[in-house]
C-alpha cells in the first residue's frame, strides 16, 4: 500500500445529525464498527476511508435503509465541515466555490478522491471520482462521499438550486428520482465517475455569504491551520495519524488499527517491515508526542 487514504471525523456529523432526527441509537451505528465512539471530541481527527466506508455500508444494510448515503448526506450544514467549511464561506461566486473546493480536497486531504471541472457548452461539470474505489462493495459510502460535496455547493448557492443533471457510477437505483432533492433533475447511471451539472448562469453570479467575513490574513490563518493538520501522503505517516486518533478512543491493538485501513494484522506488519518499522515503533512514537 503506497498511501492511506483518510478522512476527517467531521465528515460523519451529518450521519450522527440523521440517526439523532430518526431516533436510532449511535450504538447500532457503530455495532462492529472500528470506529471509536468518542473521535468526534476532536472534529478534526483523522479516520480511514475504509473504516468510514464499511461502518456506512455495513449500517445500510443491517437497517435496511435505502439511499442511506444519499438521505444522510443531506443533513450536512457548512458548520459541519469545520475549517474546511470555513473556508468554504469566503467564496464569492459558485465558480469559486467549486474551484476551492477542488484546491482544498488536493492541498488538504488524502482520501484518495479525484475532483475536477470540464466545460461543456452552458454548463460546468464538477466531477467526482475514487480511482480505486470498488464501488458495488461501498455504494453506500460512495454515495455519502460524493452527496456531501453535493451539498455544500447547494447549501452555498442556495437550497432552491437543482443540478441539470446527476451522473453516477453505480448500478441504476430505482427510486432515486423520487426524491424530492433529484425530483428536476436528469439521472444517469452506469457512468466513469459521478458528476454534477451545473449552469453557467449559477455559478457566476454571486454568492449569499452569511457568516461574517473575514480578512485576508485571518483567512491564511485558516488556510495554513488546516494545512497543518492534513493527513500525510506518507503511508507510515499516515498510519502514525491515524494510530493517534484511535489512541483517544483507547483502540490501540494493532488488529484493531489494521481492521480499520482493511489490512490484514500479518499484511500490515509486513508493509511496515519492509519500510524498516514496527507497528510498536510507530505506537511508542505517537504515545510520546
Amino acid at each position: 500500500m503506497k498511501n492511506l487514504p483518510l478522512v476527517r471525523a467531521n465528515s460523519l456529523f451529518p450521519l450522527l445529525k440523521f440517526l439523532h432526527e430518526n431516533s436510532i441509537p449511535l450504538e447500532n451505528f457503530f455495532y462492529k464498527s472500528t470506529i471509536p465512539e468518542n473521535i468526534f471530541s476532536q472534529p478534526e481527527n483523522l479516520l480511514s476511508l475504509h473504516q468510514v466506508f464499511n461502518a456506512i455500508d455495513s449500517f445500510a444494510h443491517r437497517q435496511g435503509i435505502d439511499y442511506l448515503g444519499v438521505l444522510a448526506s443531506e443533513k450536512l450544514e457548512i458548520e459541519d465541515l469545520g475549517l474546511f467549511g470555513k473556508i468554504l464561506r469566503q467564496s464569492f461566486t459558485g465558480y469559486d466555490l467549486l474551484k476551492t473546493i477542488i484546491t482544498l480536497l488536493s492541498k488538504t486531504y488524502s482520501s484518495g478522491v479525484r475532483v475536477w471541472l470540464k466545460e461543456e457548452n452552458d454548463v460546468i461539470w464538477f466531477n467526482h471520482q475514487y480511482p480505486n474505489l470498488q464501488y458495488d462493495k461501498n455504494r453506500q459510502g460512495g454515495y455519502y462521499a460524493f452527496f456531501l460535496h453535493f451539498q455544500a455547493i447547494r447549501s452555498m448557492i442556495g437550497f432552491d438550486w437543482y443540478p441539470t443533471d446527476l451522473y453516477f457510477q453505480g448500478q441504476t437505483v430505482k427510486g432515486l428520482s423520487d426524491i424530492d432533492l433529484f425530483s428536476r433533475s436528469r439521472i444517469h447511471f452506469n457512468q466513469r465517475y459521478n458528476s454534477i451539472g451545473i449552469s453557467k448562469n449559477v455559478l457566476y453570479l454571486p454568492l449569499k455569504r452569511e457568516s461574517q467575513n473575514i480578512d485576508y490574513n485571518e483567512e491564511q490563518d485558516l488556510y495554513e491551520h488546516l494545512i497543518s493538520s492534513s493527513p500525510d501522503v506518507d503511508f507510515s505517516k499516515a498510519l502514525q495519524q491515524l494510530i493517534r486518533s484511535q489512541l483517544l478512543g483507547g483502540n490501540i491493538q494493532i488488529q484493531t488499527i489494521a481492521d480499520a485501513i482493511g489490512m490484514s494484522k500479518r499484511s500490515l506488519q509486513r508493509c511496515l517491515g519492509d519500510r524498516g518499522l514496527s507497528y510498536f515503533h510507530l505506537l511508542d512514537h505517537c504515545t510520546l508526542d
